[in-house]
């Protein structure tokens, strides 16, 4: 059994460890770009589609930020090589103010759409039933905000 002072002592030091941040996040200087050279890490020949990358702030800071989508790419001659069964890759970076942009996320969705709520955008994001806890054939919707560099589920349908 552990005496107060050495119980402390543990409680402390597990408080210091907790307390000491994590690696930053690595900025990236164009994340259109460097989705790009991930892609053709995988493919051959490459042909992207109007919405394989949109530049939008959805975390409501005023900085662009990148939403990619790997369903909009052909690979290979084949259009959503990259998907899965449960959906398409979807990335998401957010622009910082040093410049460039900061991974912070990414879903294999079958589709998303912004909607402005309260002044802010929201996601609603289309993805497989089981993404609620569910194992029917039908869409689960989430929809969630972005705040600083995290998601923020608001619900799921």
């Amino acid at each position: 059994m552990f005496s107060r002072s050495a119980l402390r002592i543990v409680l402390m030091s597990l408080a210091l460890v907790q307390a000491i941040p994590g690696r930053a996040a690595a900025i990236i200087d164009d994340a259109v770009a460097y989705e790009k050279e991930q892609v053709a890490d995988q493919c051959k020949a490459t042909v992207y589609g109007d919405d394989f990358a949109s530049i939008v702030d959805f975390n409501n800071d005023g900085l662009d930020d990148v939403i990619t989508n790997l369903g909009a790419v052909n690979c290979d001659g084949v259009d959503g090589k990259l998907c899965g069964n449960v959906g398409c890759p979807h990335n998401f970076y957010v622009g910082v103010a040093e410049g460039g942009y900061v991974f912070i996320a990414n879903a294999d969705l079958y589709g998303y759409e912004l909607k402005k709520r309260y002044g802010n955008l929201v996601f609603e994001m289309k993805a497989n039933a089981a993404s609620c806890g569910r194992d029917d054939d039908e869409y689960c919707i989430i929809t969630s905000r972005v705040r600083g560099l995290r998601f923020d589920t608001i619900s799921k349908k």
